[in-house]
């Protein structure tokens, strides 16, 4: 994995395919399918460019606390694209990722050529501060094994757990030990961001992707969203859980290449 060198500090980044760059806000936690497959299906079109946020896998540590906000992330965005040397990109956007992206969106409108926004929130309302911080309690009490068989139960439904269990229980036996309090760090940044008074302003064409039985983050965020940014377009899938480019790769990659193709 290449290394950008930024002013807030080093970031590991990979590409594949060719065409225009179309940035990638993944989180680092995964399933044993992983989004390897959804990556691939975007690059047959796109210039994809997946990177670790600061603080994560191999990329420096994020400055500590306005590193972790949603502006502060955007802002590593922006570092990142200017020192690969792209004025403008798509973005695909997933779980924390959607934060960052609609904060970017909001403030460089000049650098977003279209947003794909999958399983987001629109702000931190009682569920989901409910929610986030049974995980953050969580990873206080739970040994590795437990955490990590709690957080795939809490990301992933049922019938994929079930279809993937000698998998899942493979990663939960490796696990290494969480940081709970970088964990609550990145969830309180999550809680601490409200996206309603920026979307009606963005001018950029949207697409969201929401899962009918997304536990963390309901569907009933993403169709806020749908109906304060001008012109979304809402894909209401009816299943695939919190995890969607993993759960739900194939649907979704096809879907959001079709979405910018129209507007390219």
């Amino acid at each position: 994995m290449p290394l950008a060198q930024t002013n807030g500090g080093d970031i590991h980044y990979e590409e594949r395919g060719g065409g225009a760059a179309l940035a990638t806000l993944l989180p680092q936690s995964g399933g044993p399918v992983g989004v390897g497959p959804f990556i691939h299906r975007l690059a047959a079109r796109f210039r994809v460019i997946r990177y670790d946020q600061r603080g994560t896998g191999r990329s420096a540590p994020a400055p500590a606390p306005e590193g972790m906000t949603m502006a502060g992330r955007a802002g590593e965005l922006e570092g990142l694209l200017d020192a690969l040397g792209i004025d403008r990109a798509h973005l695909f956007c997933h779980s924390t990722g959607c934060g960052i992206g609609l904060a970017f969106a909001a403030s460089r409108p000049d650098r977003v050529a279209g947003l794909a926004l999958a399983n987001p929130w629109s702000h931190g309302d009682a569920h989901l501060a409910t929610m986030q911080r049974l995980r953050v309690a969580a990873a206080r009490a739970l040994d590795p094994y437990r955490y990590a068989w709690f957080n795939a139960s809490l990301l992933f439904p049922p019938d994929y757990r079930r279809a993937h269990a000698e998998a899942f229980e493979r990663l939960a036996r490796n696990a290494p030990p969480q940081d709970a309090e970088g964990i609550e760090a990145r969830l309180e940044a999550i809680l601490a961001f409200d996206a309603r008074p920026l979307a009606p302003g963005l001018a950029c064409p949207a697409l969201i992707a929401t899962a009918a039985d997304d536990q963390l983050m309901p569907p009933w965020f993403g169709a806020e969203l749908a109906a304060l940014i001008p012109g979304a377009v809402h894909l209401a899938l009816d299943g695939g859980g919190h995890m969607l480019p993993e759960t739900r790769g194939d649907v979704l990659a096809d879907a959001v290449l079709e979405f910018l193709a129209r507007s390219a």
